[in-house]
């Protein structure tokens, strides 16, 4: 039998609540044995925790310490009785780079506290996942800057965490103004893929990305190039790797030919200080580059807004070459 002793520390015994202390332990290495929040776990098998005590080998005090032995295999079987698939690849490390959006400004996110990084930081022990902040010195500060961030050069978020040598980066772009938040996931192989997520506040923001960053660690740990989220293909000789959505309702479909990548970069800005048009996800190539817009709009009042920039030639609806 293996089992797995944890210990909590105990201000005062005779206050302390041992039957919900018993189930927030197996809780816990219920989501670190399968990397999985506990509310998406019970929507699969909601008495999945029920008579948590029955997963404890033993528990007791020592001195000011509660100490629970947990029952592991029987852990393991309840979760996989349940069809809760268990975590036992190897799991990928990240470096994390941080920027908010502070009204017209851009700042890169240093050591001062930040909601949405504490929580990344915590998703890190809670799921096993290994995650890193840059140091954010001197070095860091003249390597990488909030316009290259936005402005996805990969070349430099690449050459800036090269000093780390860690092979995933997850780069963060949070907008509390607007609701929302950019991310990026920078491969090995120099690609990238990037997205969107909404939420009211810093907490709703920061659940949307754990969750997208758990499956996205899955994926590749386990070796399979899935998410419901973001799908890989193979790179290019491009600057960025992302994903490839359909039109659907409330979506329009940009796509652009180009030859210099900072007058797309300002297309993308135009795009973006619209009110009516929000940026879902882009794919950038070589020499075109698709945008996913999220939009109540018509065709045709969208594409009015979009091929306003002076430098867009008009081809066909939403399809343009930019001079």
């Amino acid at each position: 039998m293996t089992a797995l002793e944890y210990r909590i520390h105990v201000e005062e015994p005779s206050l302390f609540d041992v039957e919900n202390s018993i189930e927030k332990v197996i809780v816990g290495a219920a989501e670190k044995m399968a990397g999985v929040p506990r509310s998406q776990m019970i929507i699969e098998a909601p008495d999945l925790f029920s008579l948590s005590e029955a997963l404890v080998n033993s528990y007791g005090y020592d001195d000011n310490v509660f100490v629970v032995d947990i029952d592991v295999d029987g852990l393991k079987t309840r979760l996989e009785t349940a069809g809760i698939e268990l975590w036992e690849s190897e799991r990928p490390e990240f470096l994390i780079w941080a920027t908010e959006e502070r009204g017209l400004e851009r700042l890169m996110i240093g050591q001062e506290p930040n909601r949405i990084i504490e929580r990344l930081m915590a998703a890190s022990k809670r799921f096993g996942v290994p995650m890193q902040r840059p140091l954010m010195d001197l070095e860091d500060t003249l390597a990488l800057s909030p316009a290259e961030i936005w402005g996805e050069f990969a070349g430099a978020v690449n050459n800036a965490s090269s000093r780390y040598g860690i092979k995933r980066v997850l780069v963060v772009g949070d907008r509390p103004e607007r609701q929302s938040m950019k991310y990026w996931l920078f491969e090995p192989n120099g690609g990238f893929r990037s997205g969107e997520l909404s939420g009211t506040d810093a907490d709703q923001r920061a659940n949307e990305l754990i969750v997208l960053v758990m499956q996205y660690a899955r994926s590749i740990s386990d070796d399979v190039r899935k998410s419901p989220v973001v799908v890989a293909r193979t790179a290019e000789p491009s600057v960025s790797f992302q994903p490839q959505i359909q039109d659907v309702v409330g979506q329009w479909t940009v796509r652009v030919e180009y030859t210099e990548v900072i007058r797309l970069m300002e297309l993308i800005d135009h795009i973006e200080a619209s009110e009516a048009l929000a940026i879902h996800a882009t794919e950038i190539r070589a020499n075109d580059a698709t945008i996913i817009l999220k939009t109540d709009l018509s065709l045709g009042v969208t594409d009015d807004l979009v091929s306003a920039f002076p430098a867009l030639q008009f081809i066909s609806p939403l399809v343009y070459l930019l001079k």
